[in-house]
């Protein structure tokens, strides 16, 4: 049997997922015959049609689809080979790319960061924000190891992530020692009284809303931040109260600019997760973190 020619298949799956050769032509800088004439020597050596074409439109056959399935895991894998040897360069030094969601507090990621870099002095890490759709899309393409999350993330039909709780992480009221040392006792003293939110959709958004609920009171929400560095910045500066977990309110910025609004556990939590797409070769350094960091 005549092995498989690969460079045929690479060029009808990069048809199948652009949706048309004139696409495909762009990403794979050959001219739309050749292109065209591999596609048919590839359906000559399989002996079926990959593609029908409607209405001058391209559109995969019951059998493109079943090659199509293949060829994606095909190259996800090399893609998948290709960065883990990047991960693991020859002169030995690990490298690791990380995705924070937008909105997740700083103080969590340093200790991730750190964590990381006690483990293995040597690492590079490249850390970048964005928000969870792009970061998910990055770690299915493999150019991110590991994401960090106050959300967890399933795996579609085919694809698997692995996810861990990293921590649940206890939440409590602040401001400015100034305007706490003004405030009653809560949660009366929360009426009327200027509260800065994380902005929705924060699951710390929604339980602080709920326990205003329970609590019967109405604060004056002068604004809903997604960046938590922001909203500690703005609580520290006196303008309102602020709903910071511990890892926030125990790092240096914080100490001695805050003060922790006494009453018993508010029973709000942030849940922070590690997700990492299923490989056979899993990063080192997000296997560490898979492991072993637990706020």
């Amino acid at each position: 049997m005549i092995p498989l020619n690969y460079h045929h298949l690479y060029y009808f799956y990069v048809v199948a997922t652009e949706g048309s050769i004139v696409k495909a032509k762009e990403k794979l800088l050959l001219a739309q015959p050749t292109i065209s004439g591999q596609l048919r020597e590839l359906e000559a050596q399989l002996g079926r049609p990959l593609f029908e074409r409607k209405k001058q439109r391209l559109h995969l056959t019951e059998e493109g689809r079943f090659v199509l399935d293949y060829a994606h895991r095909i190259f996800d894998l090399g893609t998948e080979m290709a960065d883990s040897l990047k991960d693991r360069p020859a002169e030995g030094r690990l490298r690791a790319q990380i995705g924070l969601e937008t909105g997740t507090p700083r103080a969590i990621a340093q200790a991730l960061v750190e964590f990381l870099l006690e483990a293995f002095p040597k690492a590079h890490l490249t850390v970048r924000e964005d928000d969870m759709g792009d970061l998910e899309k990055e770690l299915r393409a493999h150019r991110l190891d590991l994401i960090l999350s106050d959300t967890p993330l399933s795996g579609d039909a085919g694809e698997a992530f692995v996810t861990r709780l990293a921590g649940r992480v206890p939440v409590s009221l602040a401001a400015a020692p100034a305007l706490a040392r003004k405030l009653g006792p809560l949660p009366r003293a929360l009426d009327g009284a200027p509260m800065i939110l994380p902005a929705h959709p924060s699951q710390v958004y929604h339980q602080v809303l709920d326990l205003f609920a329970r609590w019967k009171v109405k604060p004056d929400i002068i604004a809903e931040v997604q960046d938590v560095e922001l909203a500690r910045r703005l609580a520290v500066s006196g303008r309102g109260i602020v709903p910071l977990n511990r890892e926030t309110l125990k790092t240096r910025f914080a100490a001695g600019t805050l003060a922790t609004l006494r009453y018993k556990p508010l029973g709000v939590y942030e849940q922070v997760y590690l997700i990492a797409r299923q490989r056979r070769w899993l990063n080192p350094l997000a296997e560490r973190a898979l492991d072993r960091f637990r706020l």
